[in-house]
């Protein structure tokens, strides 16, 4: 049987509306339905945010990490021809949001296949 795909859905929106998905998601686990698609997902509080953790250096290095992984540090820097310093900054910083994950052996990982996004370019009102 293959394997699914972990799928990521990273967004922008306000404490008020993630809570109000943890409420929804909530009643559902106690009606029996099963979670909406996708289970994961990570939330920022402004397009600034998300930007600036997914900037185009970092997706390329979560792209080569799944792609390649699991790696060190060391050796990720060196897959991407990039500074070690600035690599490890970007690790460090990815995987405080979840983006990344260290094996038990101390290496690097990216356990999503899919991030999934939805920006919105209207203003949210109510």
């Amino acid at each position: 049987m293959a394997r699914q795909k972990r799928k990521l859905a990273i967004g922008v929106s306000s404490a008020r509306q993630a809570g109000d998905d943890f409420v929804k998601a909530w009643k559902r686990a106690e009606n029996a339905l099963p979670p909406e698609e996708p289970v994961n997902r990570l939330h920022f509080a402004n397009t600034s945010t998300l930007f600036k953790y997914l900037s185009p250096k970092r997706f390329e290095l979560l792209k080569r990490l799944r792609e390649f992984g699991p790696l060190s540090i060391r050796k990720l820097s060196t897959e991407l021809h990039r500074d070690y310093k600035n690599v490890h900054t970007d690790v460090k910083d990815l995987t405080y949001v979840g983006l990344i994950e260290e094996t038990k052996d101390g290496l690097l990982n990216v356990p999503w296949d899919v991030i999934v996004s939805e920006l919105s370019l209207l203003a949210k009102t109510g």
